[in-house]
């Protein structure tokens, strides 16, 4: 059976390589038509020859864009509209995770996304004349939980997974005709996690090699549960987490430790 998508009109960013290349491929192949951005031209340019070759030049285009720069990123989304006629599926991939360059880091993984959700916002709404669709932000597995080799980065993460979950739970999201999903990777097999150390994490000695190599997932796993979330059908509020091993999706609650601190011995880590 044929793969149906209720939202064929693609913007994506850091779509170059990784899993950005990936997911753009996976849309791709369902018949969509993306524009994807990168600040690596020379990768961006091989991977939309390749797709162009592969799926037709009219399908997908590359632009070059950095999303920390505001102008030039709300340039490139009104570019997209103008060769696909609107966008109905915003996708917020680009990411760094290098903890050196934290203030980099935080304009990239946060303010980036945040920008492009509300440029998506207000192109897509149904209650400012638009005609709806779907915002899929990447946050992490650092999104979820508390990574000591990364804090940083997971605030990014944590970020953009609370900023997502707010607009989903809007009172006027129904009014909009916008739907909020986020997807939440463990480790994978991309530049991102290789050749780890203290530049890219911090206690880069306590990492288990053989612990993250278990783990870690690969591009084409992440694209199967990529299109899982695009192909619901009803994706509003939909946070998926995926590893090597686990593929749920997650609500996140806050548990009450009482009055005093520090809390008493219960175990909380089966809740």
């Amino acid at each position: 059976m044929a793969t149906i998508l209720k939202t064929k009109n693609v913007f994506l960013t850091g779509g170059a390589c990784g899993l950005g290349k990936g997911f753009t491929d996976s849309l791709l192949a369902a018949a969509a038509r993306v524009i994807f951005t990168d600040v690596n031209r020379t990768a961006a340019e091989a991977t939309e020859k390749e797709f162009q070759d592969k799926y037709g030049k009219d399908n997908v285009k590359f632009i070059e864009c950095d999303v920390t720069d505001g102008p030039k990123f709300e340039e490139t989304f009104q570019t997209a509209i103008s060769f696909l006629g609107h966008v109905d599926l915003m996708v917020n991939n680009a990411g760094m995770m290098v903890e050196s360059k934290w203030e980099r880091m935080i304009d990239v993984n946060y303010k980036g996304v945040v920008r492009g959700t509300l440029m998506a916002v207000e192109h897509m709404r149904q209650d400012k004349g638009g005609k709806g669709g779907r915002i899929i932000n990447i946050s992490s597995e650092a999104g979820l939980k508390e990574m000591i080799f990364m804090p940083i980065y997971g605030g990014t993460k944590h970020a953009v997974r609370c900023f997502t979950s707010c607009l989903a739970t809007a009172p006027d999201v129904k009014a909009q005709g916008i739907e909020y999903g986020t997807l939440c990777p463990g480790p994978v097999d991309t530049d991102l996690i290789r050749n780890l150390d203290e530049t890219k994490i911090r206690h880069s000695n306590l990492m288990q090699p053989e612990r993250l190599k278990e783990r870690t997932s690969s591009v084409e796993r992440l694209q199967e549960a990529f299109m899982k979330l695009v192909l619901l059908e009803e994706m509003n509020k939909a946070i998926l987490y995926v590893d090597s091993k686990e593929e749920n999706f997650y609500e996140m609650k806050a548990n009450n430790l009482g009055p005093t601190w520090p809390a008493d011995s219960t175990d909380l880590s089966s809740q």
